[in-house]
């Protein structure tokens, strides 16, 4: 309860108090809300504008990142996991160098990777590398959970160019800020006796070797940092996906963690963990693409019948048990091939709707549904057409730099002056 306490009376007074911590946070959120501004503008859906706001999407971003902070930092405190001040103005130091290259790389484990292989390459005092693979696995772990818990849930659909065809597609980019809460050094004048203001005790897996008497005082300090997630399905339910990645995910942080402890003893698993924490993250991202590149799209146009590509939240088609990749033979005994032979089959806004659908697994089923007094005027889906403008180029996919948009804001702006 000590530890629980203490976190989150750090984590209070960061949000209200801290100088340091605040504005760095606000610039984060904003940066999020920049690339969910990019990432809106290229995607498509029934009604041309996104399923969810802007600032829906920052305000769940922002709370779960939160509460990842606070739980990884009880766990940090609970384990010893503990650093110096300057370790984490060295990570904004280089995320802000990722950031001119791709908002995906200010990521913690590509910020903390590299300060890591840094650290051990040039024997820079004051890192403890245990303690920044302990801090990549503990997050990234927490993030596996939340992607797996909202799989499917945060993703748009697109039409995309694949080969030489037309195809459905689903993207997901999360960015969550996350306060970091951690054990830290404070120096203090020489001679001075070293005390503990965290006053509570803590399982130590990791070793405090900093410390010295009459040098060091402990205390408990907040940062921030940051954590991404880029995905695409072509070839599955974006479901299905983002729980592959999630496991993934998991057990990338799983191997880290372990890698961190060994490496109390073990110098070259601080070099092996620093390699990994960059590459395996890495390996993930591209494997990822590289499996719904090549591989056959699972929303494509069909001969017979209208592919579904989404049923929108709350909308009829949705009520009635329509999912992602289902495919519409006929309703009401009326045979369709397009959108607009759909809106003729509903033209007289039937009560009782019966709909015949061939299900991704190949199994033809009929789902009814009544809906009275008003009826059924529309489905309320997105389908895959067969000729389409392609609104999505697949190329962008996960690219995002941030250097090259304020300068494309600031061309137009001057353009229209």
């Amino acid at each position: 309860m000590n530890i629980f306490s203490a976190v989150a009376r750090e984590l209070l007074e960061a949000f209200i108090f801290n100088y340091r911590f605040l504005p760095i946070f606000i610039i984060v959120v904003l940066l999020i809300k920049m690339q969910h501004e990019k990432h809106m503008s290229i995607v498509t859906n029934l009604s041309d504008k996104p399923a969810r706001r802007i600032w829906e999407i920052l305000q769940e971003t922002i709370f779960y990142g939160a509460i990842i902070g606070f739980v990884g930092g009880v766990i940090m405190v609970f384990l010893g996991v503990s650093f110096e001040p300057v370790v984490f103005e060295y990570l904004l130091a280089i995320m802000a160098v990722l950031l001119l290259i791709n908002i995906r790389f200010i990521c913690i484990s590509y910020s903390a990777g590299i300060l890591a292989l840094i650290a051990i390459i040039f024997k820079v005092p004051n890192i403890n590398v245990t303690s920044l693979l302990a801090l990549i696995s503990i997050l990234h772990f927490f993030e596996s959970i939340l992607i797996y818990a909202g799989a499917g849930k945060n993703c748009e659909p697109v039409y995309i160019r694949h080969r030489q065809g037309i195809a459905g597609a689903f993207i997901t980019k999360r960015i969550w800020p996350v306060p970091v809460i951690f054990i830290a050094f404070l120096a203090q004048e020489a001679g001075q006796a070293m005390f503990n203001t965290i006053s509570i005790d803590w399982l130590t897996l990791f070793k405090l070797e900093n410390i010295y008497a009459g040098s060091l005082a402990l205390v408990l300090d907040c940062t921030v940092s940051v954590l991404t997630y880029n995905d695409m399905a072509i070839t599955m339910p974006p479901e299905k996906k983002s729980r592959e990645a999630a496991l993934w995910l998991m057990i990338y942080s799983v191997l880290l963690f372990i890698a961190a402890i060994i490496s109390r003893n073990v110098f070259v698993f601080e070099l092996i963990g620093a390699i990994f924490a960059l590459t395996g993250h890495e390996f993930i991202y591209l494997y990822g693409r590289y499996e719904e590149m090549n591989n056959n799209p699972l929303f494509v146009p069909v001969r017979r019948g209208v592919r579904v590509l989404e049923a929108l939240p709350e909308s009829n088609a949705y009520k009635m048990g329509i999912k992602r990749g289902d495919v519409i033979l006929d309703i009401n005994n009326m045979d369709v091939q397009t959108e607009e032979g759909i809106a003729e089959a509903l033209r007289n806004v039937p009560n009782y709707v019966w709909v015949k659908i061939l299900c991704a697994d190949g199994c033809e089923k009929i789902l009814e549904y009544k809906c009275f007094p008003d009826g059924v005027d529309e489905l309320g889906i997105l389908t895959v057409p067969r000729e389409n403008e392609v609104t999505y180029n697949i190329r962008d996919y996960g690219r995002f730099n941030i250097l090259k948009n304020l300068v494309k804001r600031f061309r137009d702006n001057s353009k229209s002056m």
